[in-house]
């Protein structure tokens, strides 16, 4: 069997599941007014739900009544009036109040919608791109069970289910629990794995139905061209707001006698969907860049900027970088390592060129979680003055931008 990430960090990102995306509202600088906030930000802890007032210049500022005694919630989402968060067997909605404070309006069990088989353990959720429909993954594993589940958003915020999306649950897989990202340009979803018993990597799709419903649409095996005697496997993806995935991948190479695998170094693909969402891919061992701070332990964050122009990667106790993304063309190298000494645990960004990073630092028994704050232009990745900030137990940070 292959080396796994560190056993702590795997277990904190299993538990908070990204399916990273933040609800938005089209702006640019020119349009930003700098008295009031940009964003509301929206950080889970093992007892509190912290809520933040983010500004034009990268500060953040508490949120009257944060933070908001809601315990447990491992993984949110939002749309424009609503906060999604589950505790691994409830998935609460709370209203998003104009000041950006939060309330509790109604929660479900979505676990009575899978089969006995579901090993529970409130994975994680994604809200489409329209807002009117969440997906959420309950089972870490499981038989006969489903992916995800669909909701409708109703006006109110409750959950109306609409179905299962059928898919797969590998019996052995290596690395951490991979995202379900949503592609802004299309109808198609995807999440990923490497199958550590085959060293197969996979893209699973899944396409949304007329009605919103999630249901699986197919897999794609082929990985980026390897140098001779080697192959990847596959990482992380995530999608940006048009038709292309990003997509970590690291070498894994099949020993003779059952001796294990060489696993690493990472590298950064690109993917592109055709109309059907069908994928292709043009990276290849000599044009992707190389992903030092994945080093042999794997990708544990990736997130495309809402304008499609940067790709934050994040690993295992080397922090974090970031790249240009091309759409369909390889990614390019653009900030060295960030944050050396940090796990990453889950990125968020706003549309005024804010990088949002949650990260842990590990000690002997325990660990430390911060948030921190970076400004990315075109130019350069600079963190913003006063972070990180130290902020305990810390699981998932979401953003609700506003201008």
């Amino acid at each position: 069997m292959g080396p796994r990430i560190l056993a702590c960090l795997a277990l904190l990102l299993s538990v908070e599941f990204t399916l990273s995306q933040s609800a938005t509202t089209k702006t640019t600088a020119a349009t930003i007014n700098p008295n009031l906030p940009v964003a509301y930000v929206y950080v889970s802890s093992s007892h509190y739900i912290h809520a933040y007032s983010a500004w034009a210049d990268g500060k953040i500022t508490s949120i009257s009544g944060s933070p908001f005694p809601f315990a447990g919630i491992r993984k949110m989402s939002v749309t424009s009036k609503f906060l999604f968060g589950t505790d691994g067997t409830n998935l609460n909605t709370y209203s998003i109040h104009s000041n950006g404070s939060i309330s509790k309006v109604s929660s479900i069990k979505p676990g009575m919608y899978q089969s006995s088989g579901c090993l529970q353990t409130g994975l994680g959720t994604q809200v489409d791109g329209s807002q009117t429909t969440l997906y959420y993954r309950a089972c870490s594993d499981g038989f006969n069970t489903d992916r995800y589940l669909s909701f409708h958003i109703q006006s109110d915020g409750s959950l109306q289910f609409l179905g299962g999306s059928g898919g797969t649950f590998p019996s052995s897989t290596q690395g951490v629990q991979t995202d379900l990202t949503k592609m802004g340009g299309n109808v198609y979803a995807f999440d990923s794995y490497c199958d550590d018993d085959t060293d197969q990597g996979t893209i699973q799709s899944f396409k949304r139905q007329s009605n919103g419903n999630l249901i699986f649409y197919g897999t794609t095996q082929g990985m980026p061209a390897a140098a001779p005697g080697s192959a990847f496997c596959m990482g992380p993806v995530a999608a940006d707001t048009s038709t292309h995935l990003a997509a970590a991948v690291f070498r894994i190479d099949s020993q003779p006698h059952d001796a294990g695998f060489i696993y690493g170094p990472s590298f950064l693909a690109s993917y592109s969907a055709d109309a059907t969402g069908n994928l292709s891919t043009t990276s290849n061992v000599n044009n992707m860049p190389l992903l030092p701070v994945a080093s042999n332990n794997g990708v544990t964050a990736i997130s495309i900027s809402p304008d499609n122009k940067y790709v934050a990667v994040g690993g295992g106790a080397n922090g974090f970088q970031v790249l240009h993304f091309n759409g369909g063309n390889p990614p390019t190298k653009f900030s060295g390592a960030l944050l050396a000494g940090h796990s990453i645990i889950k990125f968020g960004w706003d549309k005024a060129g804010h990088l949002y990073v949650l990260s842990a630092v590990y000690g002997p028994g325990t660990y430390t979680t911060y948030l921190s704050v970076f400004h990315v232009t075109s130019s350069s990745v600079q963190k913003v003055s006063g972070y990180p900030k130290y902020l305990a137990n810390s699981s998932n940070v979401i953003v609700r931008t506003l201008q």
